[in-house]
């Protein structure tokens, strides 16, 4: 998997309060409405459309696993389904180790979106997610 250089995308995401569901069997349920943002890059500009969600489990450990779905639209017009997986962790030291393996599924002309897989790095901001795309090799 190459992270050098440029990202194809980066990801802008816009996101309400987080709504506590309850205590689990494997831990803590929550979900993320995902309301909006921009996305720039060789993907193309765009921004993300509203009613998205990112369902999380946070476990005994603090991990919090993140299982996002959404929709995008870039400025031609084309939509693009956004299915995201992952994990974000607080190290000891402070540290946020955030990363999501993404799959895009678009329009059948944009082969450089649905013949790839993507990994992302990610930063949780106060009201954003902001990631970057890189296709993996």
């Amino acid at each position: 998997m190459t992270e050098a250089g440029t990202p194809f995308a980066h990801f802008e995401v816009d996101v309400a309060a987080i709504v506590e569901l309850d205590h689990h069997a494997i831990g803590r349920r929550r979900m993320v409405p995902l309301t909006g943002g921009v996305i720039s890059g060789q993907i193309g500009d765009g921004v993300v459309l509203p009613g998205g969600t990112d369902w999380q489990w946070v476990d005994v450990s603090g991990r919090i696993v993140l299982d996002a779905h959404y929709t995008i639209e870039l400025g031609t017009g084309d939509r693009v389904e956004v299915e995201s997986n992952g994990i974000r962790v607080a190290e000891a030291d402070g540290t946020v180790y955030f990363r999501s393996a993404i799959r895009l599924t678009g329009p059948a002309h944009r082969t450089d979106i649905n013949n790839r897989l993507y990994n992302a790095r990610g930063t949780r901001l106060e009201n954003t997610v902001v990631l970057d795309l890189f296709p993996v090799d």
